[in-house]
């Protein structure tokens, strides 16, 4: 299972392996369509996951990070660049069955 700072330690040459081993993980957030993307999923990240910052490459926007808080068993808290206007950060909170809680922005 995926650690949150696992990718920090990655060195260069390692990335590509890296990534194919991580994309394996069912925690692993891939973009729409991933764990995340519905309640269960995301209860279930944030049960099995301890708490802490994950993140991951955007895939709607490159050089950008989505941005997980996990607090296990409690809930999460899912930060991206909004898709609405991307001067904006989305913070979108939920509960620790997954149902969204909040939802506020700020800026990028």
């Amino acid at each position: 299972m995926l650690q949150p700072n696992d990718i920090n330690n990655v060195s260069a040459e390692d990335w590509e392996d890296f990534k194919k081993e991580a994309s394996k993980d069912e925690l692993y957030y891939n973009g729409p369509g991933d764990l995340l993307d519905t309640a269960e999923g995301r209860e279930k990240f944030c049960r099995l996951n301890t708490s802490g910052v994950f993140r991951k490459d955007d895939p709607d926007f490159p050089n950008y990070k989505i941005w997980v808080f996990n607090n296990q068993a409690q809930g999460l808290i899912i930060k991206k660049r909004s898709r609405v206007d991307i001067a904006l950060m989305e913070n979108i909170e939920y509960d620790a069955s997954g149902n969204e809680i909040s939802r506020s922005y700020e800026p990028a």
